[in-house]
C-alpha cells in the first residue's frame, strides 16, 4: 500500500521551528550533484560560537529540511540527506559523525531500507509548496559534543535535481 496521509486529524501539527538565516545551511538551493547544502553561512553552523547559537555543550534542536522540488523523472533518482557533526572546523576525514539522516527516492528499491520503505510521495504534495521533514536531533553522540554541523546530500540517478532549504531550530523541544 502506498504512503498516504491519514484523513484524521485534518490539521497536522508540526514542531514550531521558525526559520532563522543565521541557523541555516541553505535557502532555496538547487542541488544537482552530491555535496554540501551550503548557500548560507558557508554551509556550516558553529554551536559553540557567537549568538544566537552560543551553546557550548549539548544542544537539542530540530533539523528542518524543506524540499520544494525533487526530480524523479526517470524513476532512478534518489537523494540521501545527512546531518553531520564534527569538532574539526575543516570536517577532515575520520573527524565526522552522523547525527541524522533522511532519504527520498523515486521507487522503494532506491530507499535505504528497500524491503520496508515505500517510494517517496509526490514532492511537493498536492496544494502545498513543499514537503517539510523535521527531525529532532542533538549534537551529543557517544558522549561527545559536536561543535560544528553541516548538511550533506548524496544524489543518485540520471538527472538528479533538488531544491532545498535547510536549517536547525532551537525552539523548545519536549520529547
Amino acid at each position: 500500500m502506498a504512503l498516504t496521509a491519514n484523513a484524521i486529524p485534518s490539521q497536522i501539527t508540526t514542531f514550531p521551528c521558525p526559520y532563522d538565516a543565521t541557523l541555516a545551511f541553505c535557502s532555496a538551493q538547487v542541488i544537482i550533484a552530491t555535496g554540501y547544502l551550503n548557500n548560507l553561512n558557508s554551509g556550516q553552523l558553529d554551536l559553540g560560537g557567537a549568538a544566537p547559537v552560543a551553546a557550548a555543550g549539548r544542544t537539542d534542536f530540530i533539523w528542518n529540511l524543506l524540499i520544494t522540488a525533487a526530480n524523479f523523472g526517470t524513476a532512478d533518482e534518489s537523494y540521501t540527506f545527512r546531518l553531520l557533526g564534527s569538532n574539526d572546523v575543516a570536517f577532515g576525514n575520520g573527524n565526522v559523525e552522523l547525527i541524522a539522516m533522511h532519504d527520498i527516492a523515486a521507487t522503494a528499491a532506491l530507499r535505504n531500507l528497500t524491503a520496508v520503505l515505500g517510494a517517496t510521495p509526490a514532492i511537493p504534495p498536492t496544494n502545498l509548496a513543499g514537503t517539510l521533514f523535521q527531525m529532532p536531533a542533538t549534537n551529543l553522540m557517544q558522549r561527545i559534543y559536536y561543535r560544528y554541523l553541516r548538511a550533506h546530500m548524496v544524489a543518485v540517478g540520471t538527472g538528479p535535481s533538488v531544491t532545498a532549504t535547510s536549517w536547525i531550530s532551537r525552539a523548545n523541544i519536549n520529547f
